[in-house]
């Protein structure tokens, strides 16, 4: 992987995960001495999670991580519900044997989570996202695919900023399971459903943690 790739994804993990905290600024120097990273690749980067919907940058005022917003949080909801049904829809379709394993194996090793901590929810999260990217990849669709991964980063930026817990979040590979089943018995239409329901309930916890 290269060192630009490497940065990418470490600052991308740390503003998700809320190391790097809402409206938090991020300033070249410190990140170049910390990574070994030239200016111009570092802003290449900064760029990149700007497009992710991450961070915001501001002319004259410097770059910051973005803060929540109630009406993105519901756009970006909306889309991601119907892009995440196709996606499923689509998956079902074309998944190769070894794409299926893997998500199993995923959701094994989510089984073997059993703490409350940070660090449980972390690992959570990673393994919900990395669940997610698989299912973009095996849906064939490679415009959908990079669409929905910016809106997936975006949502589980928000889910660490409002504060849920590893036991919240837990909750949620219930239904993972279920599309995997879905997915396994090939039955496009149900695992359609199942993804849509599956964000409904990021929905409601949002909701009961906001409102």
């Amino acid at each position: 992987m290269s060192l630009k790739k490497e940065t990418y994804e470490n600052l991308r993990y740390r503003i998700i995960t809320n190391d790097l905290q809402s409206g938090q600024q991020l300033y070249e120097k410190e990140l170049m001495q910390e990574y070994g990273i030239g200016r111009t690749p570092l802003r290449e980067i900064f760029q990149e999670l700007q497009r992710n919907g991450l961070i915001e940058i501001i002319p004259k005022l410097g770059t910051r991580v973005v803060s929540m917003d109630l009406r993105v949080l519901r756009e970006t909801v909306q889309l991601r519900r119907e892009l995440e049904g196709l996606a499923a829809e689509l998956a079902t379709q074309h998944i190769e044997p070894d794409q299926s394993a893997r998500l199993q194996q995923l959701l094994d090793e989510a089984g073997k989570v059993k703490t409350n901590s940070l660090d449980a929810l972390k690992e959570l999260s990673d393994i919900d996202m990395k669940f997610h990217r698989i299912i973009y990849e095996a849906s064939g669709n490679r415009q959908l695919k990079e669409m929905i991964e910016s809106l997936l980063y975006k949502m589980s930026m928000y889910w660490f900023q409002v504060g849920f817990s590893a036991v919240e979040f837990r909750e949620q590979f219930k239904e993972l399971e279920e599309l995997l089943q879905a997915i396994k018995i090939k039955k496009p239409k149900d695992a359609k459903v199942i993804m849509k329901q599956h964000i409904d309930h990021f929905i409601k916890l949002i909701k009961e943690n906001i409102f």
